[in-house]
């Protein structure tokens, strides 16, 4: 069976070489071939030349263009071909007689190969010598799987290669329109879909080194770093469009470390050089780090970002009214991020220019796309989205996910490192909403101290009315009386404090310490900035479950022995209620989750502003319908009681006291759950079987 063979000869001003390269096309052992030469606006003799050899052999096709560079020149062959396979030959080049029969077997040998690739020589003009010759060789032999590794050592030129025209149209995959890369490019998308290749060590093609070729070129040309970004932006799309990422997060990092190579050894101006590294740090982020396989790699990328996460808030310019606001967040609070967002939005004053930095813990790009539209609308406020990756991953021996707490939590501590143009900056967690305007926290005047923050008035009570949590504060914290715990919800950073004492690296060291915290973000905080702390009014942060707790009377009891307490509290009374409060929905007991808390009210009349209010609500009705199915609740003497049923029977009852739970299967009482303060008794048909400690943060 014959397999036809489209050859694409892209020329310019070839004259001295172009009939030797198509003689050897023509020498071709495997004849059914096309050879589509394109001219490149070629002013001199190489059109006349091609145009005698396509009298003697109708296998020659030319095509004539304007002046348009070598990607658009071999476009054009790609849109002309019609052949089963593509292969390429620069115009100062020259073929084997046998490369394309010899290429045809390779891909035939397996039905899985999708690209085969031989092995050269160079032939030098003036001795002149290609500073990267080795690259061009291939020692390899036979079949192989494309692991992310083989693709990025594979080279990445054209002509020693034959490529499958199916998956080309399949893919549409085209050449990037540059003077520079545009075949790199090429290759690394064709490689990231590919499944095998085969390679031969046979020398079938010659390349002609001379140092007046557009590659020579390009080895002197600072600008050809720019081209190189636009390939790496251009694959990151194609990759992004036909779901690649899985299979080239490795490859993809490499070629990213290319480009600070480039960057660091060939731009020599600094104001240039920062704004190519802000372009390399935005395309490290799209890389997932966990990922990567290769042990070197992962280092040398995360080194990379790392160096380079520091210089990204530098494009902030100051105005002198900035109001820095941070979050960390991963993809489970991204939603939830936009609602506390709103009300920022919703109470800002025009007097004041906000920037929104978000500490990218793990979040697609689809909803930060919701964040960056939400925004958008607002001429004083400016989005930058900072990838913490790798900074947890650096990190990950002193974090530790915990309960309901994820390595979110820890994305704070990279807040001083990358924000050095700025003296104070907020945090802000996700669970919160603001009744007022967060600039007026800026204007604070907090001196030496390391932050600003409020007292977390139910873990004081707790402290003061039960001897457990007070030892706890007294021997794991080592906080004395007057060191009043703080909520770190939303806090004040004195930045010039924090890289001056490197707070961040103690807190981190801390948190790596054999010390097992309940609240390990909060805790090492408050161990590292006692004594240097500014307390802010509970309006700034209200913690709403410290509600609940005023209404027992035997901790009030307790809570009137100490005179702090009771201005603490009195000063809380006056949060809970106030409607200029900053609202707090700490514990697991969120309003998206439990609509009927104190407060919740305010928090969905926020949400339903947001373009994630749906999505909030879907996921609700989702775990209802999911879940076991109540009937409607009967209230009898005092006690409620939930019946859930299965085909018109009911299967199970659960009663509710204020203190325990009893579950009833077929009316036989099967298990009981008696609640405590600070634990939780489960029993099964009378025995029971283990005791749960709980703490609220």
């Amino acid at each position: 069976m014959k397999t036809k063979v489209s050859i694409i000869v892209p020329f310019y001003n070839t004259e001295s070489y172009i009939g030797v390269c198509l003689n050897s096309l023509m020498r071709q052992t495997h004849s059914d071939i096309e050879i589509l030469c394109i001219n490149d606006g070629s002013t001199d003799t190489s059109c006349l030349i091609v145009e005698k050899f396509k009298a003697k052999d109708s296998r020659i096709h030319l095509m004539n263009l304007e002046r348009s560079g070598p990607g658009i020149s071999r476009n054009v062959g790609l849109d002309l071909c019609s052949g089963q396979y593509v292969m390429f030959c620069d115009s100062d080049d020259f073929y084997e007689a046998g490369m394309v029969s010899a290429m045809i077997r390779l891909m035939r040998e397996d039905e899985e190969i999708d690209i085969a690739m031989c092995n050269c020589s160079v032939k030098r003009i003036n001795d002149t010598k290609r500073q990267d010759q080795c690259y061009l060789y291939n020692e390899r032999n036979g079949i192989f799987e494309l692991t992310q590794s083989l693709k990025r050592a594979i080279n990445i030129v054209l002509w020693n290669k034959i490529y499958k025209v199916s998956l080309l149209r399949r893919y549409d995959l085209r050449f990037i329109e540059t003077s520079f890369h545009e075949d790199e490019n090429f290759v690394f998308k064709y490689l990231s879909l590919s499944s095998k290749i085969n390679f031969t060590r046979n020398v079938l093609y010659t390349y002609l080194y001379r140092d007046d070729s557009l590659s020579e070129k390009s080895f002197a040309n600072p600008f050809h770093i720019n081209e190189y970004l636009h390939c790496v932006s251009n694959f990151a799309e194609f990759l992004d469009r036909n779901s690649l990422w899985d299979r080239n997060h490795q490859y993809f990092a490499e070629s990213v470390i290319h480009a600070c190579h480039l960057a660091e050894n060939k731009i020599f101006n600094k104001k240039r050089k920062d704004i190519f590294f802000e372009k390399i740090y935005f395309f490290s982020k799209r890389v997932d780090v966990r990922i990567i396989t290769d042990k070197n790699i992962k280092m040398r990328f995360l080194e990379i970002q790392k160096g380079l996460r520091r210089k990204d808030l530098m494009q902030i310019p100051k105005k002198g009214n900035d109001v820095p606001i941070f979050f960390s967040c991963d993809d489970n609070y991204i939603n939830y991020l936009s609602v506390v967002l709103q009300s920022i939005l919703d109470h800002a004053s025009d007097l004041y220019v906000y920037h929104i930095v978000i500490l990218d813990c793990g979040i697609t790009k689809d909803s930060l796309r919701v964040i960056e539209q939400q925004i958008a609308q607002y001429h004083n406020f400016t989005l930058n989205i900072i990838s913490a990756i790798s900074f947890l991953k650096e990190n990950h021996k002193s974090f530790k996910e915990k309960d309901h707490f994820t390595y979110a939590i820890y994305g704070r501590f990279l807040i001083p490192e990358i924000c050095s143009h700025f003296d104070k900056a907020l945090y802000v967690d996700t669970d919160m909403i603001f009744c007022r305007d967060i600039a007026s926290l800026m204007k604070i005047d907090i001196q030496d101290q390391y932050i600003a923050a409020v007292i977390d008035s139910k873990i004081e009570i707790d402290r003061m009315t039960n001897s457990w949590w007070h030892t706890y504060f007294k021997e794991r914290l080592c906080l004395n009386t007057h060191n009043y715990y703080i909520n770190s919800g939303l806090i004040l950073l004195n930045l010039k404090k924090w890289r001056e004492y490197s707070l961040h690296d103690k807190c981190i060291s801390l948190l790596g310490s054999s010390k097992e915290f309940i609240f390990p973000d909060q805790d090492v905080i408050n161990i590292i900035c006692k004594d240097k702390i500014y307390y802010l009014d509970q309006s700034w942060n209200c913690t709403c479950p410290t509600h609940l707790v005023l209404d027992d009377e035997l901790i009030m009891k307790k809570v009137k022995t100490s005179i702090f307490l009771e201005k603490l509290i009195a000063e809380y009374n006056v949060a809970y209620h106030g409607l200029n409060s900053v609202f707090h929905y700490t514990s697991n007991k969120k309003p998206w989750n439990m609509p009927h808390i104190n407060h919740a009210d305010k928090w969905w009349a926020f949400c339903k502003k947001t373009e994630c209010y749906e999505i909030i609500l879907f996921k609700q009705i989702q775990c209802f319908i999911n879940g076991p199915v109540p009937e409607r609740p009967l209230v009898l003497q005092g006690n409620n009681i939930k019946y859930y049923g299965l085909l018109g029977f009911y299967i199970l009852k659960i009663k509710t006291t204020a203190n325990n739970k009893k579950y009833y299967i077929l009316g036989i009482r099967c298990g009981e759950l008696i609640q405590e303060q600070y634990r939780k008794k489960y029993y099964i048909f009378g025995l029971r079987i283990f005791t749960v400690k709980s703490w609220d943060h």
